[in-house]
């Protein structure tokens, strides 16, 4: 099979290792089963307009040069995020007639193809002309058949996969804890995530106050995460100042971001949207259980037991939860043959060879 060509307007690097680190995984793992790609990535996470249309400009010119440089030997493109790295894919069809599955990952469908109609157009026309679309969740697979007519052959679901051999049980959640200075006798909750309004900072921090006034000094909270905005994540942490049991961590490397995992108590996702939430099933990946909004992808992944689904922007909600982790001695019920079920379904070995059927299907 000839070389995919890979195409993200996030991938991680050194100063940003959370940034688009799911797509480098899947990059790594198809490279680790023989299949050859190039690449034409943005790392840059800046925003503000100036700052996006000189990284675009940037990233544009680099999606033709490496191009150029490999046409020959490129069978198809596979672009991560509808807009705008399906652009890229979709004029290399109509001037050199590569193929091209795109990926949608929730926040091209849900928040940026709503920004305007001419986005919206865009989002259409990518949708409709790719040889296939992978949505990573099934509510997401859903509104795209629905709102940009893509018929069921066109579309699979399939998650960014998870590597249950980086993300794993420890042999001993206390020792974990231990071993990153938090208190094995508190319940500790973890957060992972941009500290951005969508993620549900806000009400997870007003829950958690409301806890720890309660329940003095039974539960710590971690928060891990980027800040994308800077005036929200300083007002959030001027806020959590209020207990000395709230802790913000920045991104760090997805090793050392997996014993996070293994010793928190309770995993806690209280996002307004989310196409699947991939960290989610990383936590349970880890043995830790899960607290999540009830939307988008999370709404069909933890359902049946296997989580604890809350409204969305609803502190009071999620304080209630917490409230009964705390009675409980940090324990949460969870239907465990439900949870394996779902990690073997998204287990990357599995994702990757799925999607390497696709390419073989579609490759020129």
């Amino acid at each position: 099979m000839k070389k995919v060509f890979v195409i993200s307007n996030m991938y991680p690097s050194k100063e940003h290792l959370s940034y688009g680190i799911f797509v480098k995984n899947q990059v790594e793992q198809l490279n680790g089963q023989g299949i050859d790609t190039v690449l034409a990535v943005n790392a840059n996470p800046n925003t503000g307009k100036v700052n996006v249309l000189k990284k675009y400009a940037s990233w544009a010119l680099q999606v033709l040069s490496v191009f150029r440089k490999n046409k020959k030997s490129i069978g198809l493109s596979h672009s991560h995020y509808v807009f705008p790295s399906g652009m890229f894919s979709y004029w290399l069809k109509q001037r050199y007639g590569v193929p091209y599955i795109v990926t949608a990952h929730g926040g091209d469908i849900n928040k940026m193809a709503k920004k305007s109609a001419r986005i919206k157009g865009y989002t259409e026309k990518i949708l409709q002309h790719a040889d296939h679309v992978i949505a990573v969740g099934e509510e997401l697979a859903a509104d795209i058949k629905r709102d940009f007519q893509v018929p069921d052959d066109r579309i699979s679901v399939m998650s960014m996969g998870i590597d249950r051999n980086v993300f794993h049980q420890p042999k001993s959640k206390k020792e974990a804890a231990q071993n990153l200075g938090m208190d094995p006798e508190r319940v500790n909750f973890l957060f992972v995530g941009n500290i951005i309004q969508e993620k549900g900072v806000e009400e997870l921090i007003e829950a958690f106050l409301k806890l720890d006034e309660t329940y003095e000094n039974r539960a710590s909270l971690y928060c891990v995460g980027s800040t994308k905005n800077v005036s929200f994540s300083s007002r959030m942490k001027e806020v959590a100042a209020k207990s000395k049991n709230i802790h913000f961590l920045e991104p760090m490397p997805q090793e050392k971001l997996t014993r996070y995992f293994q010793a928190a108590d309770v995993f806690v996702l209280p996002s307004y949207i989310e196409g699947l939430g991939l960290v989610a099933l990383e936590a349970l990946a880890c043995g830790t259980p899960v607290i999540a909004s009830d939307v988008g992808g999370l709404h069909y992944m933890l359902q049946d037991g296997a989580g604890v689904l809350v409204p969305p922007k609803n502190a009071d909600a999620l304080y209630v939860e917490f409230e009964k982790v705390i009675q409980q001695n940090g324990a949460v019920h969870a239907n465990n043959e439900r949870i394996e079920e779902l990690l073997k379904l998204h287990d990357s070995k599995e994702i990757i060879t799925r999607l390497t059927n696709l390419y073989e299907s579609y490759s020129k």
